[in-house]
């Protein structure tokens, strides 16, 4: 209820939150009855075409989407992809309707996946701008999953109804009405604003490093290149999982057609209450046994009913495989949130999403092939054994990357809205706030005074304080505002004298915390160098300080 609250007190988290749902419940209405159709259609092997062909377009172009996402509003990346999501359901509704050939409406599928390849990625690159701490940050990650799930049980319970009663066409239907609403949401959430972008002179090399940058991310950082293997790991067993329970429920269980609906709805009821204890998780900040716990649980949960093949293990299992799918994708989203940079995180996020689309693929024909080898059966065991092994061989190093203590808010509300710090990674910030030192001032103190060595970085968190240079009067600065970063970045002795006026609280960063944190990102030393410029004539200006 915390995580609820902590997104619907923003209008525009709640906006996306309520949109987040809609737009879940229409593409899994899309998802359903076009698995159901592809089955009708040619077997098993349709329904892996059916995903192969939603998956495989949406990998080529989402790395190109990734920079559109850092280089316009994602809101309106965001408006854009669902425009033209809806643009194609409604198309979609009418070829099946109208029964055009199979080949025509398979052409659909692969057309909505480069449509709505846009929409997720914006939706998690904006998501860190609107919140104001890491803890917010996990609530609202939380809630987007909870309204995903919610979105995903009605589609499945109201897909597994009329499959029953009328058609995949009037399901797809359902899809395109929805598909519009989600329109309407997102439009009424406010546009942000993007950095200015300076092209280079070599465009057609510019353009090549810009669109690779997200990749290159995540394959040279560490921490990023773990997270987004766990998820792309993950991806691969949710292809695999789409055509698995097509073909469990009809050929394993010979169920009805409205049970791929109804176990698919199991599987979100399992994410519901998955996202309630993540929530309880994420407030002791634990990530890493979420990821560990998640995967050992939908590991089991794979399992089962291919140890007992009997409809109320089938339900049973499904509902595991939601409450710890649940786990490692929430998890390991907030982990790639708080370590990427804001002014490449639509590209990583892109990088991944091309990663997903092209996991999520090979999963679905991977799946059919698995069948052909082993049988449903032993499909559904040797599925299960996939993700906790990962997390056996990569535990030592998720270890690492675990969460700290959480963040005293009104220190990390400052950083964040000082222009030097902005940009940096959540994780930077959230380091840099349990770096800061707590410094209570007497009226009439001097903080720093000119020609003295600089060593000490200042926010002033209460008061006020005037600036001298060369005994002449200069400037106040108040709540919000910073200083002592000349001397930091040039190494050179103080260039003013701070005094306080008032009692004065601040919070003060050692020498080489700071520069090791604004140094080592380019977009944050640009704007250091920017406030330096302004207070400090460019002549009188030496060589910066790197590191």
């Amino acid at each position: 209820m915390r995580a609820l609250a902590v997104d619907f007190a923003n209008p525009d988290l709640g906006m996306l939150g309520v949109a987040t749902a809609v737009t879940s419940f229409a593409t899994w209405c899309f998802t359903i009855a076009l698995g159901v159709y592809g089955f009708d259609a040619h077997g098993a092997a349709g329904v892996g075409i059916v995903a192969l062909v939603r998956f495989l377009p949406a990998a080529i172009v989402s790395p190109l989407v990734g920079l559109l996402i850092d280089r316009f509003p994602r809101r309106s990346v965001m408006l854009a992809s669902a425009v033209a999501t809806a643009v194609i359901l409604c198309a979609a509704t009418a070829a099946t309707a109208l029964d055009a050939p199979t080949a025509v409406v398979f052409v659909f599928p692969a057309l909505f996946a480069i449509a709505s390849c846009g929409y997720a990625p914006a939706h998690a690159a904006l998501t860190p701008t609107l919140v104001e701490t890491p803890q917010q940050l996990s609530a609202s990650n939380v809630t987007h999953s909870m309204m995903e799930n919610l979105g995903f049980i009605v589609a499945a319970l109201l897909a597994g109804v009329l499959l029953g009663l009328t058609s995949p066409a009037f399901v797809i239907g359902v899809a395109a009405g929805a598909g519009l609403l989600v329109c309407l949401l997102v439009h009424r959430v406010h546009s942000d604003r993007r950095p200015d972008y300076v092209a280079e002179e070599d465009e057609v090399a510019g353009a090549f490093r810009e669109v690779t940058l997200g990749a290159r991310a995540l394959a040279f950082h560490p921490a990023l290149r773990l997270s987004a293997a766990t998820m792309i790991l993950l991806f691969l067993f949710e292809g695999f999982a789409d055509v698995m329970v097509v073909v469990m429920a009809l050929e394993l269980l010979h169920l009805g057609q409205g049970s791929v609906g109804f176990l698919n709805a199991t599987w979100g009821i399992g994410a519901v209450i998955g996202a309630m204890a993540l929530a309880m998780l994420f407030d002791r900040g634990r990530l890493v046994p979420a990821i560990a716990g998640g995967s050992l649980l939908i590991g089991l949960a794979t399992m089962l009913p291919g140890i007992s093949p009997h409809p109320p293990a089938a339900y049973v299992g499904w509902l595991g495989i939601g409450i710890g799918f649940v786990f490692v994708e929430v998890a390991a989203k907030t982990l790639m949130q708080r370590l990427g940079s804001d002014e490449t995180l639509g590209r990583v996020i892109g990088s991944l999403e091309s990663g997903r689309q092209a996991a999520m693929a090979l999963g679905s024909i991977g799946a059919v092939l698995l069948v052909e080898l082993l049988h449903v059966r032993g499909a559904l065991i040797a599925l299960g054994a996939l993700l906790p092994v990962f997390v056996m061989l990569g535990w030592t190093r998720l270890r690492a990357y675990e969460v700290g203590a959480p963040v005293a808010e009104e220190h990390y509300r400052l950083l964040r809205g000082n222009s030097i710090f902005a940009p940096l990674p959540l994780a930077t910030l959230e380091r840099l706030s349990h770096d800061l030192a707590p410094l209570e001032v007497p009226a009439g103190e001097d903080v720093i005074v000119q020609g003295e060595i600089g060593d000490r970085f200042f926010l002033i968190e209460e008061g006020q304080v005037e600036v001298f240079e060369d005994e002449a009067f200069r400037r106040n600065e108040g709540p919000g505002e910073s200083f002592g970063e000349i001397a930091l970045l040039h190494d050179v002795p103080r260039t003013a004298t701070v005094r306080t006026t008032v009692d004065t609280q601040l919070l003060a960063l050692d020498r080489d915390q700071f520069l090791l944190a604004v140094t080592g990102h380019r977009r944050s030393h640009q704007l250091a160098r920017a406030v330096v410029d302004e207070r400090w004539p460019a002549e009188d200006s030496p060589a910066p300080v790197s590191k």
